[in-house]
């Protein structure tokens, strides 16, 4: 089954609210890299058709089906049904940063992975001078509180749990967790990789249902050094 942008933004608000080597470590507080102040100071803003110009290829992704990675702008969440916010507001914080609601420019790519149906994607986000990492400081913060909550999507109410795990380190700043909820009697896990890089906060995610999804490490690291030369040119 090949997953289009829409369909992948369906499965996020399913269980998101919209509402490796495997990156895959013990749980644990958010553990962020090593911050590049001179990135930070330098990084430019990127545009829709820049950031569409450094995402993944083909050949970084060999775990994924060929042909299956599309890449399409950021949709319009108003053109989507709107749903109640999560009943913990920090829960709402985790889900509106991991899905760009703020940022100047997006472009989102579908990851059709050869050994899973339920697949997974990449959103790129770019944000203005300062924003990203406000947000990401925000994210940090919010991954602390966010245990247990119930939302409203695709699905209709539902209950989910967020575990946060070691992050891989790359770009300036990275988190990880999990989020998990039941669905037909079998455990829905959803693995989510955010990396900031200067301006642009990478949001890495997989989905299964009854195995734990994964995220290859190395695609992951390419994608952040073409991120930070793009920002210092």
């Amino acid at each position: 089954m090949l997953l289009s942008a829409h369909t992948l933004l369906a499965l996020l608000t399913a269980a998101a609210l919209t509402g490796c080597s495997t990156a895959d470590s013990t749980a644990g507080t958010p553990e962020a890299g090593q911050p590049s102040t001179a990135i930070a100071a330098e990084a430019k803003p990127l545009s829709e058709a820049e950031l569409r110009a450094l995402t993944l290829q083909e050949a970084e992704l060999p775990e994924a089906r060929p042909g299956a990675i599309p890449v399409q702008d950021h949709r319009d969440l108003s053109d989507y049904p709107s749903f109640e916010p999560a009943s913990d507001p920090d829960c709402q914080t985790v889900h509106d940063i991991r899905n760009a609601i703020d940022a100047s420019a997006v472009v989102v790519q579908v990851i059709n992975w050869k050994d899973n149906i339920y697949g997974g994607g990449v959103t790129l986000a770019s944000y203005d001078e300062g924003e990203a990492e406000q947000l990401f400081a925000e994210l940090e913060r919010a991954l602390r509180s966010c245990r247990t909550y119930r939302g409203d999507g695709w699905v209709g109410t539902y209950t989910s749990t967020m575990k946060a795990q070691k992050a891989p380190e790359v770009g300036d700043e990275a988190v990880q967790f999990r989020e998990y909820s039941t669905v037909e009697l079998a455990k829905r896990d959803e693995l989510f990789i955010v990396v900031r890089t200067g301006g642009v906060i990478a949001t890495y995610h997989s989905l299964d249902v009854g195995r734990t999804p994964t995220f290859p490490t190395e695609p992951i690291i390419k994608q952040t050094e073409r991120l930070r030369a793009a920002q210092s040119k």
